[in-house]
């Protein structure tokens, strides 16, 4: 039985705003899937009450195939950049 990825969703860690705007772009001009959902979340570190970090959690949706009449094999792979 062939395997067909519908959809995946996303969660990225970046540091600003700008950053956000900068992936969603890079995300929209993918041709590799369509982006149907992106949102972000500002999020902060505290130490003694006082906000020393904040950075952004970004979730992305991404579609690969039609549920119904899947046609593009996708495989997904997982880098790790140290």
């Amino acid at each position: 039985m062939a395997r067909y990825l519908i959809n995946d969703v996303t969660t990225y860690r970046v540091g600003t705003v700008e950053e956000v705007e900068e992936l969603h772009q890079e995300l929209l001009n993918d041709n590799t899937f369509e982006l149907t959902a992106f949102s972000y979340t500002t999020k902060y570190i505290k130490v003694k009450g006082e906000i020393a970090e904040e950075y952004q959690v970004v979730k992305a949706k991404k579609v690969f195939n039609n549920e119904k009449e899947p046609d593009t094999d996708v495989e997904v792979k997982y880098e790790v950049n140290f």
